[in-house]
């Protein structure tokens, strides 16, 4: 087969199949013995990677001043 898939699951090239052209899917299988032959693009195209990750709630943004008291202080280096 030839031509442009667009696929919403899997796409399964079979042991004995042949696909050339660009695939747009969730997934691709190539059985043992299938020929891909194109580009692919696993989720939507024009998808930033972070809009891929599930969401997470945001970690809290701390306003509070580093404790330094206990530093040791450190020689600049010789320049």
């Amino acid at each position: 087969m030839s031509g442009e898939i667009i696929a919403q699951t899997i796409v399964t090239i079979q042991k004995r199949g042949s696909l050339e052209g660009n695939v747009t899917a969730k997934a691709i299988t190539v059985e043992k013995g299938g020929i891909f032959s194109g580009q692919l693009v696993i989720g939507q195209a024009g998808l930033m990677q972070g809009e891929l990750l599930p969401e997470r709630e945001p970690a809290a943004a701390s306003t509070a001043e580093p404790d330094i008291s206990g530093a040791t202080p450190q020689p600049l280096p010789a320049t």
